[in-house]
């Protein structure tokens, strides 16, 4: 039987999932379903997930597996014998939802292909993430996000002009992938209520960093001009990006001429706004880096604190850069109550943020920890 775990006035109680992914880019989807108020139970193969391993570690979890594993309940499956295969049938005869991030060859090796679990379980939501996608030359291929960023091109417009591709600072298409599966099924749960039939969802890494890099393929096509990096800048937008102050670096975006005129007014250069090489969007990213040698000039008597300040309360976005664990004391991530208590007192980890929706003023809870491994 399945455990219960009690979500009442949450969008998803009642609803019950079988998460049987590992890593990252899948958990994350059972995290977003189990914060909504699902019932989700982890399924572990007798070694446990990976992801319990990658560092920093803490006891039999980490760092990602707290956050990608919280509100789940745990169990230890051996898909290989007939037991374990016997006891996840079970499961899934009680389930809405089944997750997995299994390659087409393990999940036919299972008995888990689509057709065999829909077959004998007509009201069940499937729900799939791969590297490369169901179809395709790649569809057996494995891949982290790192590898994907790197194939669909996010690597490569990603960091300095004159520097190496890097990798984008957080796991955007393992967050973003798992993401795209739980609003799939989130979709499906719908659809069922109007027809009574479950459906299979699949999304990849691959397909969601394709999704990412838009802009630069509709750009190219118009330009027909290869993608650039841009460092902190944009192609699309003058001046947007990184500036210097007196004391630490201010990021700045000005996305039309009204902003812009705001930005000049703000800093005491209003020359700029009738300054030919600055007239227009277009021509402001032509002249990219002598608009920033201008600007900078302006903000070097002062630290970013204050310009962030100055220029966000007069209308133009701007921020100073900080480190991510400065949010433990933002004065917004307080008010806004983004970072939730994590109820575990065998950890250190004491806040997680939490999913960036609130429901008639209310944010989803953290309700259970990361499970060990038992």
């Amino acid at each position: 039987m399945l455990s219960k775990t009690p979500s009442p006035g949450l969008p998803l109680s009642g609803v019950k999932v079988l998460d049987a992914t590992s890593n990252i880019a899948g958990p994350f989807s059972g995290a977003v379903l189990a914060d909504l108020g699902a019932e989700v139970i982890k399924i572990e193969i007798p070694t446990g997930d990976p992801a319990r391993a990658m560092f920093p570690i803490d006891g039999d979890r980490s760092a990602y597996f707290h956050v990608v594993n919280r509100n789940k309940t745990g169990v230890i499956i051996d898909f290989k014998s007939k037991e374990g295969q016997s006891r996840l049938g079970s499961m899934l005869d009680e389930c809405d939802v089944f997750l997995t991030n299994f390659l087409p060859e393990r999940l036919q090796t299972l008995g888990l292909t689509s057709q065999e679990l829909r077959a004998k379980r007509p009201r069940l939501i499937f729900g799939n993430l791969s590297s490369y996608g169901a179809e395709g030359p790649d569809k057996a291929a494995p891949g982290y996000d790192a590898t994907v960023q790197a194939r669909t091109g996010i690597m490569h417009v990603t960091g300095e002009p004159d520097g190496e591709p890097v990798r984008a600072g957080v796991s955007v298409l393992d967050i973003g992938g798992g993401m795209w599966l739980a609003i799939g099924v989130l979709a499906a749960l719908i659809r069922r209520e109007r027809t009574g039939e479950g459906s299979v969802v699949e999304t990849s890494l691959f397909e969601t960093g394709a999704l990412w890099v838009s802009y630069h393929l509709s750009a190219n096509q118009l330009t027909g001009q290869a993608s650039v990096r841009s460092g902190a800048g944009h192609p699309a937008f003058s001046p947007y990006g990184l500036f210097a102050t007196s004391s630490g670096t201010l990021c700045i975006g000005v996305g039309n001429d009204n902003i812009f005129a705001k930005l000049c007014g703000l800093i005491n250069r209003k020359d700029l706004v009738q300054d030919i090489r600055f007239l227009t969007n277009s021509d402001r990213v032509t002249n990219a880096l002598i608009l920033k040698v201008e600007i900078e000039k302006s903000l070097a008597n002062k630290d970013a604190v204050y310009w962030g300040q100055v220029l966000g309360s007069g209308g133009v976005p701007a921020d100073r850069v900080s480190l991510p664990e400065e949010l433990f004391h933002d004065s917004q991530a307080q008010a806004v109550g983004i970072l939730l208590d994590y109820p575990d007192t065998t950890t250190q980890v004491q806040l997680i943020p939490g999913l960036p929706l609130r429901f008639d003023g209310e944010r989803p809870p953290i309700r259970l920890p990361a499970p060990h491994l038992k």
